[in-house]
């Protein structure tokens, strides 16, 4: 399935989060079922980002856009630079 695909089916159901600070939040609580980061995502936030996820034994996925095609899966009208999946 793709990324896109599964960003759909998690924001239609409602198990997104959306933000750096309540991702990385419920990233260190492992309470994520993965991590999604658009491209131009910062490289610090990305190694933080891969650095919890190794911890918490979660899966992160580089999107294939920046963070407005990330925001326009989304249907939101702000960019979105992380978005966590809910279990």
């Amino acid at each position: 399935m793709s990324v896109e695909k599964n960003i759909k089916e998690a924001f239609d159901e409602g198990k997104t989060v959306i933000g750096r600070g309540r991702v990385m939040k419920l990233l260190k609580a492992g309470g994520l079922e993965s991590v999604v980061y658009a491209s131009n995502c910062t490289p610090t936030t990305v190694k933080d980002l891969e650095y919890y996820a190794r911890i918490s034994k979660i899966q992160t996925e580089k999107f294939n856009g920046d963070a407005s095609k990330l925001s326009q899966v989304c249907r939101k009208p702000f960019n979105i630079t992380i978005l966590g999946i809910k279990k």
